[in-house]
């Protein structure tokens, strides 16, 4: 990268942007690193890390006798909001007490786990475009798919809000254990990974079927390793590079395609 900036507002980060595009800069915003891999060689431009402000959350005030509103800046880590929510006693946040990324990138990629999305709760999102503007985009503007939020090239997601329904604090604590027990047996949660490499394909087995049934489970690239707790995870067993992590999802695209008819693609974010 040509530099690292930690932006702490929104006057910040409007600035920065309206600088960058004048002198021709990229920019990308760096969140918690969760889903994404740098190629070897790095990138270019400027790498954006959120702070201060945008690690807000505020609960706004019921909006009638079942829910209410939580406003989090993009980059609230996930797990803290899900954590925030059921002290609340709010429901519908449960399913990202598991998902080690941030609020920003969880919207953009409608990250989601055990049947939850963050489609389903999102009521609005506060973005910044390309000329320095910012405005809300209310649900009926965003358009979700699984695992994608398509937004205008350039656009950077600022802050969420959430529409949550109030529920018994017992019953969600133990709803929200049993997903983490689920999570820590199904998952590699003990070595360094980018999680979910590829996308589940539509109208067939999971990916990670799909590559257990290729008999991938354990391939090795280097310090790379197709991990064999769970097969739509490569974990890094030591010193494992990105070129070695690209090298397997090359090969587990080709045998999985081969084998099954089934064109995997990458639900990790390759920059670099």
């Amino acid at each position: 990268m040509d530099a690292l900036i930690t932006v702490k507002t929104q006057q910040e980060i409007k600035d920065l942007a309206v600088w960058a595009r004048d002198r021709g800069h990229p920019i990308m915003i760096l969140g918690a690193g969760s889903n994404l891999l740098v190629r070897d060689g790095g990138v270019r431009g400027l790498v954006l890390k959120l702070a201060d402000d945008f690690e807000a959350i505020h609960l706004s005030p019921r909006i009638n006798g079942s829910s209410a509103m939580i406003t989090a800046g993009a980059a609230v880590l996930v797990r803290r909001l899900g954590k925030y929510a059921l002290d609340q006693r709010l429901a519908g946040l449960n399913f990202a007490l598991g998902i080690p990324g941030a609020v920003g990138g969880a919207l953009r990629m409608n990250a989601g786990a055990w049947g939850g999305c963050m489609a389903d709760i999102t009521c609005s999102i506060r973005v910044l475009n390309r000329y320095g503007d910012i405005s809300r985009m209310i649900r009926d503007q965003l358009r979700f798919s699984y695992r994608g939020l398509d937004l205008e090239k350039g656009t950077i997601i600022l802050s969420g809000q959430f529409e949550l329904r109030h529920g018994d604090r017992e019953a969600l604590r133990k709803e929200a254990i049993r997903m983490q027990q689920k999570r820590r047996l199904s998952q590699p949660l003990s070595l360094p990974s980018a999680g979910s490499v590829f996308r589940n394909p539509p109208g067939q087995k999971a990916a990670g079927k799909l590559i257990d049934q290729a008999g991938l489970k354990g391939l090795r690239v280097g310090e790379a390793e197709v991990s064999t707790k769970h097969a739509n995870f490569i974990v890094n067993k030591g010193h494992a590079r990105a070129s070695d992590v690209l090298d397997l999802i090359r090969q587990i695209q080709e045998t999985v395609l081969e084998r099954f008819g089934v064109n995997l693609e990458p639900e990790v974010t390759i920059v670099g």
